[in-house]
């Protein structure tokens, strides 16, 4: 049996509205729904590993800036040619910024488990706030996260797809 590549006409429109019936572009536009949720859902699972991939690289940063804090027997050193010694840098400075760097960390650890958290819950079509909360952040991230927002405000506000998460 094969299958037409024209969908059936809906003869009361043929003068000039829609050729499909209606029952025919219902299920046309929950398909399309259905396929750019699942991409924004791998979208977001995506972004959510590199974001912690990504943060994950400054632990090489608040390893060496706690060392030097807790270790500050490192700065000290000979008088130099012309008898003058430089001085060490503040005591605090160095566990200062690893506290910074620490907590960048783990606000990028668990921002990378909202996107991914985003992206199971297009998946199961629950807490639509959720996820365009998490898609009001992404656009902070330019130019990628940008697009992942704004592409992800405009499938959702279909109401179409408004229509797959109240009713799942």
């Amino acid at each position: 049996m094969s299958f037409p590549l024209v969908p059936p006409v809906n003869p009361a429109s043929a003068e000039g509205g829609s050729r499909l019936s209606p029952e025919v572009e219902a299920a046309i536009t929950a398909g399309i729904d259905r396929d750019r949720l699942k991409i924004l859902e791998i979208a977001y699972y995506i972004a959510g590993v590199m974001t912690i991939v990504g943060v994950s690289f400054l632990l090489i940063h608040f390893t060496i800036f706690l060392l030097l804090g807790l270790h500050p027997q490192i700065f000290a050193h000979q008088t130099g040619a012309d008898g003058h010694q430089g001085n060490p840098p503040p005591p605090g400075l160095f566990l200062g910024l690893a506290g910074v760097i620490a907590i960048i960390i783990l606000l990028g650890w668990i921002f990378g488990a909202f996107q991914i958290y985003a992206g199971h819950c297009m998946k199961k079509r629950r807490h639509l706030l959720l996820v365009m909360i998490v898609a009001g952040f992404e656009c902070v991230f330019i130019p990628w996260g940008t697009a992942l927002g704004v592409f992800t405000f405009i499938v959702l506000n279909r109401p179409t797809v408004k229509w797959l998460f109240e009713r799942e």
